[in-house]
């Protein structure tokens, strides 16, 4: 039993370590460092030291005046990427963009 708990408790510490490195530093080799939209409405995502662009499609989105959280399927990827952008992180006219994007994407799908 203690052995199940010890066990339990490493991989709880192993998994809150691996969620701060890629969702909060970004700084996993395999979490999203840039993301674009073209006038088609279509999505790209650039992972961490990488330099190719990867297409992606939109899953899910919340948009506040203040953050926007995504959820983008990858097409070679199995699970979503979460991305969280907060207000402040980008300039003040490509928040909006992005937000009246998305807005129209939701919309229009």
């Amino acid at each position: 039993m203690a052995v199940a708990a010890v066990r339990l408790g490493a991989l709880g510490l192993w998994s809150f370590y691996r969620s701060v490195r890629l969702h909060a530093l970004r700084r996993a080799p395999d979490a999203p460092e840039e993301i674009e939209i073209d006038t088609e409405r279509e999505l790209s995502v650039r992972f961490a030291g990488s330099t190719a662009w990867r297409k992606c499609r939109l899953c899910a989105s919340f948009m506040h005046p203040w953050i926007m959280l995504l959820s983008l399927r990858v097409d070679d990827r199995k699970w979503p990427v979460n991305v969280v952008v907060a207000a402040d992180a980008v300039e003040p006219e490509a928040f909006r963009r992005w937000r009246v994007a998305l807005r129209l994407q939701a919309v229009a799908g």
